[in-house]
């Protein structure tokens, strides 16, 4: 058989196999697939979310207008991408079946894997990870603020919360997810720098009891939306799968609804979407405008730490069969407009 070998011996990944690399990265996962955050790339160590917000601009006519009327407030939340590094050791025969067809019979001895192969391969290696940063984009959180987080009704002692846990993949320690930001902006003071962007309203707390519950606090959620933000073609409601289950039973249940149990209710409130997400809490809701573009009001930061050794993939060691996987990632999250979220979140934060 003729001898395995990942990018003629280097120790770095460029062109094809690197950009699909890439893509997957930020995009192969149920947030991104969804539709749901902006991802920056590139960003080597900080970037700004500039937020504005106008006040009275409009005034009567005069030769010398009133300049200490207009109001013009300018505000930035940041994206600061933390290291943290894929690491596995793995053996290729394991994969035998995607590079046999693409070995010349014979004697003859391939240099290279086709790129084809070793992007299908190391795909296979990383879905761990993706699984991983799809729920770190929600639930991570720094070991400062995950000791700031509990259970909001007393079902979660403090510190054993979902919130900046271990994944199945690892520790979600390195950067502050989506529900942390939300919850430290809306326990900030409203003098503070991060309140200047606004606050998110919180408009409950808790676990669902039932359907019943969840459709109520639905109504109370949207009413607690502003209507220029309900307006939004951009917003969506995200809620766990536990939250989703029991509210589609309680829409199957009601009088003249769907009685086929082979079909899912509509995933809609007041014309917006349901979207049920795997990587939320239980018993979370939030109601937001989450997109792909620069409109979206989730965005995600990334970076590769170092040009030069992107990913390495080598032996272990001169006398062995097994080989290494690494790859140094840099990563954040955070939330742009505050005021425009209204969530139901079961935790507190002290």
């Amino acid at each position: 058989m003729a001898a395995f070998n990942f990018n003629a011996g280097q120790t770095n990944y460029t062109g094809e196999v690197l950009e699909d690399l890439l893509t997957l990265t930020a995009q192969d996962n149920e947030t991104y697939k969804e539709g749901l955050i902006h991802i920056k790339s590139g960003i080597q160590k900080k970037y700004a979310l500039p937020s504005v917000r106008l006040g009275k601009i409009i005034q009567d006519h005069k030769p010398t207008p009133n300049s200490s009327q207009g109001e013009y407030e300018f505000a930035e939340r940041y994206l600061e991408p933390e290291d943290f590094m894929v690491y596995l050791e793995f053996n290729p025969r394991d994969f035998e079946q995607y590079y046999r067809p693409f070995q010349p019979k014979g004697n003859l001895v391939f240099r290279e894997l086709d790129p084809k192969v070793q992007s299908v391969m190391i795909r296979l290696l990383m879905e761990r990870k993706i699984e991983y940063i799809n729920h770190a984009i929600w639930c991570s959180a720094t070991t400062e603020q995950k000791a700031k987080v509990a259970s909001s009704d007393g079902n979660i002692t403090a510190g054993k919360t979902e919130i900046g846990s271990d994944d199945d993949a690892g520790p979600m320690k390195y950067f502050n997810g989506a529900i942390v930001r939300m919850l430290m902006n809306s326990a900030a003071e409203e003098t503070s720098e991060d309140a200047k962007c606004g606050q998110i309203k919180v408009a409950g707390t808790g676990t669902f009891a039932d359907g019943a519950a969840v459709e109520k606090e639905l109504y109370a959620m949207w009413q607690a939306t502003a209507p220029k933000v309900r307006k939004k073609s951009g917003l969506v409601i995200l809620m766990d799968y536990k939250s989703w289950d029991a509210y589609n039973q309680y829409l199957s249940d009601k009088t003249m609804k769907y009685n086929d149990n082979r079909t899912e209710n509509e995933h809609r409130f007041q014309g917006k979407r349901i979207i049920p997400m795997v990587a939320l809490p239980d018993d979370t809701i939030i109601m937001g405008c989450f997109t792909t573009g620069v409109d979206s009001n989730l965005w995600m930061g990334i970076d590769y730490a170092n040009d030069e050794e992107v990913l390495q993939v080598e032996k272990l060691q001169a006398n062995s069969e097994l080989y290494f996987f690494k790859m140094l990632i840099k990563m954040d999250v955070n939330i742009v407009r505050p005021s425009e979220i209204t969530a139901h979140l079961p935790f507190k934060y002290e």
